[in-house]
């Protein structure tokens, strides 16, 4: 590393299927040089943080992504168990991404996030298995089953913050580069259903709790991922672009941040 160079993280927020706009995201500050030296994630967030912090190629996740479709991603439906969807095929993509690797073998440090069912408190994943932590930190509640690790029950871990800052700070990071997958309320749904109602309670919530605890990143990407659907992966190339675009946008901030 540099000497004197400020340590930079990157904290990537929940959204589902709207994260594949990391994709882009993190290409870009990849191909501008901007060096990353920490990462968190939370929920689908901590999916592509995971297989960034493992070593994935943007561009092999990229061309992987594109070709998804609902059965790789969601299982048969049961909703007599506490989730609609078990959450098994997420976690063996998570488990394929990875390479199965643990969290003492990233190329860079990484956490990401769950929220205990018992205590309500969040609890930072940094040891053990990176897909059996990545499968706890997005649990979404009532969709996808909980998950049990070391004894305890984790739910998605954007459930309390959407997007993972402060352990970023706590461990040494002088700038973070936050990336916001919300979509800010008033937002009109033509269809609702089941499912959509569900993310937009959660996306009005949220909206509620940033007003009263700001995020704090110093740099705050958010591309456009309004069209994405929040479970089903169309699109992907898209959202991938307006990763791409909100990034490139955001690198005189992120230069602006690095040199003050």
């Amino acid at each position: 590393m540099q000497k004197n160079r400020k340590r930079i993280g990157v904290a990537l927020g929940s959204g589902g299927m709207r994260g594949m706009a990391h994709i882009g995201v993190l290409q870009v500050l990849e191909e501008a040089g901007i060096p990353i030296d920490l990462i968190s994630g939370a929920s689908v967030g901590a999916f592509f943080g995971a297989a960034y912090a493992a070593g994935m190629d943007l561009y092999a996740l990229s061309a992987y992504a594109v070709r998804l479709v609902r059965r790789d991603v969601l299982d048969l439906p049961n909703p007599f168990r506490s989730g609609f969807f078990s959450g098994n095929k997420f976690a063996k993509l998570c488990r394929i991404v990875t390479g199965d690797r643990t969290f003492s073998e990233t190329c860079i440090p990484f956490w990401c996030s769950g929220v205990d069912l018992e205590s309500g408190e969040t609890h930072y994943f940094h040891s053990g298995s990176l897909y059996r932590a990545v499968r706890a930190s997005i649990a979404i509640p009532g969709l996808l089953r909980p998950a049990r690790l070391e004894g305890r029950t984790y739910i998605d871990g954007g459930t309390v913050e959407s997007i993972p800052v402060d352990i970023l700070r706590q461990n040494g990071a002088d700038v973070v580069i936050g990336v916001d997958l919300s979509i800010t309320p008033p937002y009109r749904d033509p269809r609702p259903n089941m499912y959509r109602i569900a993310f937009r309670s959660v996306d009005i919530m949220r909206a509620a709790i940033e007003r009263l605890c700001p995020c704090g990143a110093n740099v705050l990407i958010r591309p456009d991922v309004s069209f994405m659907d929040r479970l089903v992966p169309h699109d992907v190339g898209k959202c991938i672009a307006f990763g791409r675009a909100a990034a490139a946008h955001a690198l005189p901030e992120i230069r602006r941040a690095m040199q003050s």
